[in-house]
């Protein structure tokens, strides 16, 4: 049992979790999420049902639920009971009721749409019970854990997936009169029963149209390749699954799946692949259905696979003193040198992090000939003092043919000082200037950037969690570069994990962890526990510094508590439901904190 009680609260839950488990007629289902609530902390004397801003109406569930519930409003009117679907948090997302009596009532303990009814917050409910136990339920009256609910009758039933059978949610009725809870749950059957109909309907109407246009590529008269994929369905033609294995597959699929993730997305963009191949994708929307129904792609292989260097070897150096062996990476850096030895501008692309400023730094290490390396950074203020006073050194370093000039972010310029820079640049083009070289991150520039074209080479330098291999060997750099003595070494598991990471700062993220780890330990092998926070994260989501120190927080406080959203929560000063969001938002996953 926990060690903090509550008092009171719980001994009053405890006798009546007493009387419960000696009632006859008491289920074993009923009993068991008493016993969570007790676990749980769950106050009976008051209640916490936390709210959750802006509850996701567009998921497959509520546009398949919330047509249903509206014609059962029409069929129920002037009836005291309530409809209402939730999502699998228990976050209540619609609620259908006409009877003004029950609307009060159900206003009064927050049963309404926002707020969260799962039994980590309110104990034994409908809603709660249901989304635990993955069966329906009836709860009625005393049976409830929450002193304030025991006027309701509840009866709920979980929703799933067609095909994964995968838990979606909950339908919920709600009465405070008095009648047969079978003729509840029974109603309650057949809604979630008319419910999952609907949304395999759906699915089912996504799919065919999403199979419908990759047919029609695969039947093309030149069809090569294809790839169609949504977030339920992956289909591939023999052409692709048989020119497309192993680690290249895997890769591949990543690509696309961020790829089809942003719906503005359009065209063509060309993938490395780990085995040294080029996958040359262009995208086509699948817009059949009313939301977008996934995503198309011809694909055209360019390149033949190389070998891949094995886990364990060495960290691997170009010509240039640069770590790394993902052929994507080597590739970007050789058709960086080639432009750079040619005097050819060069506009790097990348993340944050990925090592554009290393690159060019080591670039003109190897051949810059007695030339000065000359870094201006975007100016920090918009003010025309500031901009004209930037625009003046720019055109005055311009002028040094010797030097080499690296404009670093440039997609940080304003439109106005984007375009007059791009200007200077056209006057200056010619023998007589600075050999520039731009870098930029992808997203940020468009197909028609005249800044852009000014550039005779343009390299993409990939992002650390597509260069499959590469953390294991930057990571042993680094730890050698920070402990020389090489007193330290990383543990199988810590390894595992720092893989794992998607690195959202690429490799300025990894080396300032190591970097870290080099500073507190000493003369022992680093464990997976030993690694800070940031590691055990799933999302790719760049933070600010705040948001990186709320991240780091909340998962020492999980890492302390064993995983323990309440006491976590408790310790923060936040509600259970807001934790859960951040959790969500900074895509930390209970089952890494192990």
């Amino acid at each position: 049992m926990p060690r903090h009680q509550p008092g009171n609260s719980l001994r009053a839950a405890r006798e009546l979790y007493l009387e419960v488990t000696n009632d006859p007629s008491a289920r074993p289902l009923v009993v068991a999420s008493w016993q969570r609530s007790i676990e749980y902390e769950v106050k009976s004397g008051s209640l916490n049902a936390p709210y959750l801003d802006n509850p996701n109406l567009d998921s497959p569930l509520a546009r398949a639920a919330l047509p249903i519930l509206d014609t059962l409003h029409e069929q129920l009117a002037d009836d005291p009971v309530s409809t209402m679907i939730t999502d699998r948090n228990g976050v209540v997302l619609s609620r259908k009721v006409s009877h003004e009596g029950l609307t009060t009532h159900l206003n009064r303990v927050r049963l309404a749409p926002g707020h969260v009814f799962s039994e980590r917050y309110v104990g034994t409910n409908g809603i709660g019970t249901a989304l635990a136990s993955g069966r329906p339920v009836v709860i009625a009256g005393r049976q409830h854990y929450v002193e304030d609910l025991r006027e309701f009758h509840c009866a709920a039933v979980p929703i799933l997936h067609p095909t994964r059978r995968t838990l979606l949610g909950a339908f919920n009725l709600t009465s405070i009169r008095q009648g047969s809870d079978g003729m509840l749950m029974a109603f309650a059957r057949s809604v979630a029963a008319q419910i999952e109909a609907e949304i395999e309907a759906i699915t089912s109407r996504r799919e065919r149209a999403l199979f419908q246009d990759y047919m029609e590529a695969c039947s093309s008269a030149r069809p090569g390749p294809v790839l169609a994929l949504n977030r339920d369905v992956v289909m591939m033609n023999e052409q692709l699954s048989t020119a497309v294995t192993g680690p290249d597959h895997h890769a591949l699929l990543d690509h696309a799946r961020e790829m089809a993730d942003h719906p503005r997305l359009e065209g063509t963009r060309s993938i490395p692949l780990p085995s040294g191949r080029v996958a040359e994708l262009r995208i086509s929307r699948c817009r059949r259905e009313d939301s977008d129904a996934g995503a198309v792609f011809r694909v055209r292989l360019i390149g033949r696979a190389q070998s891949t260097p094995a886990l364990s070897v060495p960290p691997v150096r170009s010509g240039l003193g640069l770590v790394g062996s993902a052929p994507h990476w080597l590739r970007a850096v050789a058709d960086s040198e080639t432009a750079f030895v040619a005097g050819t501008w060069l506009h790097l692309l990348g993340e944050a992090g990925v090592g554009k400023r290393t690159l060019v730094e080591a670039l003109h290490r190897a051949h810059g000939a007695g030339r000065r390396l000359q870094t201006r950074e975007a100016p920090l203020s918009d003010s025309p003092a500031v901009t004209e006073c930037w625009l003046h050194d720019i055109g005055e370093l311009l002028a040094e043919r010797s030097d080499v000039l690296l404009l670093s972010d440039v997609h940080l310029l304003g439109d106005q000082l984007r375009q007059r820079l791009t200007d200077l640049l056209l006057r200056r083009d010619g023998g007589a200037t600075a050999q520039v070289v731009l870098t930029s991150q992808p997203s940020m520039v468009g197909a028609d950037d005249e800044l852009d074209r000014l550039c005779g080479a343009s390299v993409e330098v990939p992002a650390l969690r597509h260069r499959y291999g590469d953390t294991e060997q930057l990571a042993r750099f680094f730890l050698r570069k920070y402990r020389p003595s090489g007193e330290s070494r990383f543990s199988g598991d810590a390894l595992t994990v720092l893989r794992r990471c998607p690195w959202p700062e690429n490799v300025r993220q990894l080396e300032s962890v190591i970097r870290g780890l080099a500073r507190q330990r000493s003369g022992r092998m680093i464990q997976a526990q030993d690694l800070p926070p940031e590691c055990r994260v799933s999302s790719n989501k760049v933070l600010t510094t705040i948001e990186a120190l709320e991240r780091d927080a909340i998962l020492r406080g999980l890492m302390d508590h064993n995983s323990n959203v309440q006491r976590t929560a408790q310790d923060l000063g936040i509600s259970r439901a807001t934790m859960y969001r951040k959790m969500r938002r900074y895509g930390i996953v209970p089952s890494s904190l192990t």
